[in-house]
Formats: structure tokens, sequence, C-alpha cells
């Protein structure tokens, strides 16, 4: 019998690994009940394929809309998200962002995220045990995303209690009336806030890239209102979440096959970045991301009618057999790592590069100045099918002498 992919099923949302194995082998393009007909992609090849194919997306992004956000406040978000558009708008917002993120620019932050990571080591150690998830993979990235745009600290704690909810705004098919609620309430809150970072930044700008966005123009163009807060949301959102599913795992991951510690420990400048590659890898912290195409598009002899929303499964992509050895395993050493963890094409990620710094440098400070780690206790995941990470991770972590 064909395995059925179910993005509310609990024992799939706990472990979708035996479903997506299932599908790539059985139904590697799967239409699904949601949302009126919904195409699903798991193998490594069709998946990158389709990340950059141009036959269209979203143009304009009005005509699709999902009609669980027309009318609210989500919608308004929705419209301006920079990934959620195709050529011109996403040229022109890309245009006007994307300098504050290339590997350059983020590069001059390394100084500020090795003493951010080193101090929540430090507190870790000095906790004896501690929450992974909250002392360091939230906090690093956090810190670091909120310092670039200039966001107060006393008010990112309630950036990370909106976003859960924000982030339903990407898969609203796969979401209850009280998800989509929550959704709603989510980016109000978020358009509240961030309209009156806009106008105080309007009245007193500030050396951060929050104001560089406020004032940037292009040959005159500059951002609209709702434009500022969707891209700053993005930044904001995912500067810093999915950074912190990659730390997460990758502390899970060290923990479990201590061998792979000693081996980062062995060579920690050397090893950091193909580290990360295979945390990002094996985790996707973005699992699902989603195509509409203006022109019918046949893979692995299917062809999807235009407009038919595709969920690619970039988790499932990268545990395929067929394109990585032991996929289900994780190899810091691992070469090459073509991974689509970070998607492809123009809508590549934005904040890569962050991403991956943010990484190596957590990492290479475990290899120096961490011994052992151990779980001490339950680490569920949080259930949501699209955004991967744990919700806490209790760990005791031993320092090396020095």
């Amino acid at each position: 019998m064909t395995v059925l992919f179910d993005p509310l099923d609990e024992e799939q949302l706990a472990d979708p690994i035996p479903t997506y194995r299932a599908l790539r082998e059985q139904d590697p393009v799967q239409r699904i009940p949601v949302g009126g007909g919904t195409w699903v992609v798991s193998r490594y090849e069709d998946v990158r394929r389709l990340l950059r194919t141009t036959a269209g997306l979203m143009q304009p992004p009005g005509a699709t809309v999902p009609v669980e956000l027309a009318g609210g406040p989500a919608e308004r978000i929705y419209r301006g998200l920079m990934v959620l558009n195709d050529p011109p708008v996403h040229t022109r917002l890309r245009k006007l962002t994307e300098k504050a993120m290339t590997r350059g620019a983020v590069e001059k932050l390394r100084a500020d995220v090795e003493r951010v990571a080193s101090e929540a080591l430090d507190a870790m150690l000095e906790q004896g045990e501690a929450d992974a998830m909250t002392e360091l993979a939230f906090t690093v990235p956090l810190r670091v995303i909120c310092g670039m745009l200039g966001i107060p600290e006393a008010d990112r704690a309630q950036m990370l209690d909106w976003t859960p909810d924000f982030f339903r705004i990407f898969l609203p098919q796969a979401n209850d009336a009280d998800g989509i609620a929550a959704c709603h309430r989510a980016c109000q809150n978020f358009i509240d806030y961030l309209s009156e970072q806009i106008e105080y930044r309007r009245r007193t700008p500030a050396d951060d890239i929050f104001s560089a966005l406020v004032s940037a123009e292009d040959e005159g163009d500059r951002l609209s209102r709702d434009e500022l807060v969707a891209t700053v949301l993005s930044l904001l959102t995912g500067g810093f979440d999915t950074t912190m599913g990659m730390i997460g795992a990758g502390v899970f991951g060290l923990a479990r096959q201590p061998e792979q510690l000693a081996a980062l420990r062995e060579d920690p400048a050397g090893l950091a970045r193909t580290a990360v590659e295979e945390f990002i890898r094996w985790e996707s912290p973005v699992a699902v991301t989603y195509r509409h195409f203006v022109e019918d598009v046949t893979i692995a002899d299917t062809t999807i009618p235009a407009g038919e929303p595709i969920w690619l499964l970039l988790l499932s992509a990268n545990r395929d057999d067929t394109r990585f050895h032991d996929p289900d395993g994780f190899d810091v050493r691992r070469k090459p790592n073509q991974h689509v963890a970070f998607g492809g094409g123009r809508h590549h990620c934005i904040g890569s590069h962050l991403a991956r710094l943010e990484g190596e440098v957590v990492f290479a400070e475990i290899a120096r100045r961490i011994e052992t780690i151990e779980i001490t206790g339950d680490s569920p995941r949080r259930p949501n099918f699209q955004f991967r990470s744990f919700t806490t991770l209790p760990v005791k972590m031993t320092g090396r002498s020095r």
C-alpha cells in the first residue's frame, strides 16, 4: 500500500523520515488532498530541478494569496515577502536588502559572533546542566540578528513568542482554524511593533540594518511600509529560528555520536565549516518549501498543471540515499555535500552566509572548549513539519582542561 503524506499526522510529525523514504521509493510525486489538492515532491534530483526552474512562481503575488490569509493582517505581510515574489518584484526587494547579507558584510561580524558564542558556552558550563536550545541555539543567533537590526534587548523575548505562529503563513493549508487565527494575531503584533520601529528610525536613524532599510533607495525606489515590515520580519525570524534548529541539531548529533565531536576537536578551524554543512543537511531546519508555476511542469513522468501548489520536501531530498551515502547518519567530514537546505535558484536563502558563520563559530568553539556532551533528559521536537527544531535539549557539557 502506497504511503500518503499527511502534514497533520502526529506520527509523521514526530518522525517524518520513514514516510519520506517510502515516498521516494513508491510515489515520488504525490498529490495529497490538502488545500484543494497539493503536489508533494520528495526525491533529491526532482527537488533540486524544481528549485532551479524559472517557469514562474507567484507573479502577480495577489493571484496566489491563500484563501486562509485573505483579508487579514497575514495577507499584508504575505504580499510583501521577498520569498513569495518573482521578478520584477523579487529583484527589486532583493536588490534593496542583500548588501547587508553578503559574505563580506557578514564576515565583519565574526568577532561579535565569537564573543556571543563564548559567553553562551561560559553560561552553560557554569550551570552544569542546561537547555542547549535556550542557552545556546536560541541565544547566539537571536543576539546576533537583533544586534544587526537594532532590536532592543527588552523586546527580544516577545519576538520569540510571536514567531511560531507567524511561520504558519507559509503553509496555511496545513493549519486548522485556530492555527490560522493565531497566525493573523502574530502578524498583527509584528505589524504594530515594527511599524513603531520604522517611525522611530525615520526620526532617529541608527547604524543598523533596520535604519538602512528604512532609508534605502535604488534609483529613487524605496520600500513601502508593508514591504519594510515583511522584509525586516523575514530577516529577523529567518535570522534566528532556522539557525537555532541547525545549532540544536548539531549539539544533539555530537552528543549522540561522541566520535564525531572527537573528529571535530582534532581540527576545529578546518572541520567546523564541513560540520555545519552536514548539520544543515541532516536537520534541514526549513524542511519544506513550495512553488506555484505559471506553466505546466513535468517531473518524474508526472505533469503538474500550472497554478497547482507544489511542496518540495527539502529534508527528504537531503536524506536521499541515491545522492548521499548513509544519509540518516552524519559525518562532520562529509564531502562533497551539495544539500538543498538553503533552497536554490533566485530564492536561495539570503541569510545563508550568516547562518554558516554562526554555525562555524559555535562548533569551532565547542570543539576547542568542550570535552563531552551528555543528553540528560527528553528532547522533543516542535510539532511542525515545515520548520524543524528541538523544543528543549537538556545537556551536561564538560569543559576541557586548558
